[in-house]
């Protein structure tokens, strides 16, 4: 055995990709149906609980350069903060600001980690 098994490895998917990828979805929709921004707000923070998660499951991430890490720490703070204070040119926008301001996060994660075949090996 070689230690805990997740479910998101059994089921193929995990948290952090599919609630980053859900809220980027309900944000655009959130345009035309303002009801959704309370959930995409949601997935943002399931999103960013999920990506904790990650270097206790897989192990740390060799990030290359500070300033992507930077860049992408501004991206997430400039998305909180149009989704929890925006401007009112804003507001009808807000669900899909903090979306898109979880995408730097996610593209710097999938850059830094291994990929994995349908097993779950390094491929």
């Amino acid at each position: 055995m070689s230690g805990t098994s997740w479910v998101g490895d059994r089921l193929g998917f995990e948290a952090f990709g599919t609630s980053v990828g859900l809220a980027v979805l309900l944000g655009a929709l959130s345009v035309a149906v303002p009801g959704l921004v309370a959930v995409t707000g949601t997935l943002a923070a399931l999103a960013v609980a999920g990506w904790a998660t990650l270097p206790r499951r897989l192990g740390p991430t060799p990030w290359a350069r500070r300033g992507a890490v930077s860049l992408v720490g501004c991206a997430l703070l400039l998305g909180a903060a149009a989704y929890l204070l925006p401007p009112v040119f804003l507001v009808p926008y807000r669900g899909l600001a903090i979306a898109l301001g979880l995408v730097p996060l996610w593209l710097l994660e999938r850059r830094g980690r291994p990929r994995r075949s349908a097993r779950g090996v390094p491929a």
